[in-house]
């Protein structure tokens, strides 16, 4: 996902230590659909792990006295601070059949030591309603972890099943492991297999109108 020269300048490893993210996600998404039953745009919180919020806070300045707690005016500093894209990045999430527009802020809070950031991507053009709406979330290269929250959140209609197929970790792990093996030495010490989507959580959702 994004960079911060900060915080990837923290992280120089050997290749077995790629063998695990080192940032983790918990992700909550909700559809959002408009009166004639259009999917319109995906809403995206993104709730970061305690030791990288902590990272985040060090990196800007921010809660000097290590309470885990900001003011409105530190949250003012630290809102968008994670919106910054770089050409090409998709977002880490990903619609089947749809690509998806530039994020549209829509909050920042801290909650129990860890940043919950949201915001909203429009979907570009139209989305076949009469198909179900695939969700992955994931960074291809499994830098970042994203796992996806049960607590799929529908607004706009009714009628809809929500699916959530968990990601099977230890076939994606042997998938690792046996890319990483094939690798040259030399190769693997610079580069890291493109294996996140094995590691993906995915969401199905079928609609009255699907």
């Amino acid at each position: 996902m994004f960079r911060l020269g900060f915080l990837t300048s923290c992280f120089l490893f050997a290749a077995p230590a790629f063998a695990h993210p080192h940032i983790f996600v918990e992700t909550k998404l909700g559809l959002i659909y408009a009166k004639d039953g259009s999917l319109n745009a995906i809403r995206v919180s993104w709730t970061y792990d305690e030791f990288y919020s902590l990272l985040i806070f060090e990196d800007r300045q921010l809660d000097p006295d290590y309470n885990g707690e900001l003011t409105s005016e530190e949250l003012a500093v630290l809102d968008g601070f994670d919106l910054n894209w770089v050409d090409g990045f998709e977002g880490d999430l990903y619609l089947d059949g749809a690509k998806l527009g530039s994020p549209v802020p829509d909050g920042i809070k801290i909650e129990a030591n860890r940043i919950v950031t949201s915001h909203i991507r429009p979907i570009i053009g139209s989305f076949d309603n009469t198909k179900p709406a695939v969700i992955s979330a994931y960074d291809p290269t499994y830098y970042t972890a994203y796992e996806i929250n049960a607590d799929i959140v529908i607004e706009g209609t009714q009628d809809c099943s929500v699916q959530l197929e968990k990601a099977d970790i230890a076939a994606a792990t042997d998938l690792l492991e046996e890319m990483l093996f094939a690798m040259p030495a030399s190769d693997a010490e610079e580069y890291f297999p493109e294996v996140g989507r094995a590691f993906s959580d995915r969401v199905i959702i079928k609609c009255a109108s699907s």
